[in-house]
């Protein structure tokens, strides 16, 4: 690594992959009681959304509140007790009709985007267990959030899409973060082309985590994912999982996850591997396939992490669900 931050050329030979399967990751999540109550599996808050793309406001308002209620709804299946929605306050009326299990907070924004303010910060992440940051949120100060979240919570987090861009100003996670570049964003990431990371990607994964002290899943159709030292391969999913919506539904699954206490490394091996296999199990086509669809198979996923045989009846009526 260079003083900049942009990666050597030269090719580690040292790197032993780690198969990312069902056979290292079943029985192995925590196991919940059945006296447990809500509080006790965390609250998961997913910031993010913006108001300036182009095209009509309206329709712009609509995708954000849709991104966040997608990640919101991953982030219950995956197993946070409760649920914070956090997005500009001129997006919250477009947030209304979206909801279904999580909470509302508006943020202060200014020309679309979510701005800083530390009062509202902190009232937000107060009692918050895990952050998931960046969907939608475009030029938004995510940098800002997230340094007083490191700083002044306990909460981990985790960064995608818009939120990526400020992991560099950040510099060193402590071990308390899950980022998620595909290979555009971990080309912005890194300096690095995108021809130089798919020639060496687990090296690049592995460099990129211990760099800044963070869990990172290279997202692709083999996703990496290493600690800085372990380097994981996935080899979950198809072409489904080709429509915007899917990485949100992976932030808000990981968010789900390390809300409940399940570790950063763990949490990212998890959500890789639920993400594609969710895909596997729809019967949607791959043409007409949509997010939501991953959220129907979910309970299947955790199913067989969990060992349990369904046998048809309750939910097998559902979209996406195989017969």
């Amino acid at each position: 690594m260079t003083e900049k931050g942009v990666y050597m050329t030269k090719q580690a030979d040292d790197i032993r992959l780690l198969p990312n399967d069902l056979q290292s990751l079943q029985f192995t999540l925590p196991f919940r009681t059945d006296e447990g109550a809500k509080q006790d599996f965390g609250r998961a808050v997913i910031v993010g959304g913006s108001a300036s793309f182009v095209g009509a406001p309206c329709f712009a308002a609509e995708s954000a509140a849709e991104v966040l209620a997608l990640a919101g709804e991953a982030a219950m299946r995956s197993g946070a007790g409760t649920t914070v929605l956090a997005l500009p306050d001129i997006l919250l009326p477009a947030l209304y009709p979206h909801l279904r299990y999580s909470a509302a907070f508006a943020l202060p924004s200014s020309g679309g985007n979510i701005v800083f303010d530390e009062a509202a910060a902190k009232k937000l992440f107060r009692g918050a267990t895990s952050v998931a940051m960046g969907m939608g949120m475009a030029d938004g100060d995510a940098y800002s959030y997230a340094r007083l979240l490191l700083d002044e919570t306990d909460a981990t987090l985790v960064l995608d899409a818009d939120g990526l861009k400020c992991a560099r100003g950040i510099g060193d996670f402590g071990g308390r973060a899950v980022l998620t570049p595909h290979i555009g964003e971990a080309a912005r990431l890194t300096g690095l082309t995108t021809e130089e990371i798919s020639a060496r990607p687990a090296e690049i994964c592995r460099e990129t985590a211990r760099e800044l002290s963070a869990v990172v899943i290279l997202k692709g159709h083999e996703s990496y994912i290493s600690d800085g030292e372990s380097v994981y391969v996935n080899r979950t999913g198809n072409g489904k999982l080709s429509k915007g919506g899917s990485g949100d539904v992976l932030s808000g699954i990981i968010g789900g996850l390390l809300a409940w206490k399940v570790q950063p490394l763990h949490a990212a091996r998890v959500g890789a591997y639920a993400l594609g296999r969710a895909a596997e199990f729809s019967k949607m086509n791959a043409v007409s396939h949509l997010p939501d669809d991953i959220m129907y198979c979910l309970p299947l996923v955790f199913d067989e992490l969990q060992g349990v045989m369904r046998l048809g009846g309750e939910g097998a009526d559902s979209p996406g669900i195989p017969d």
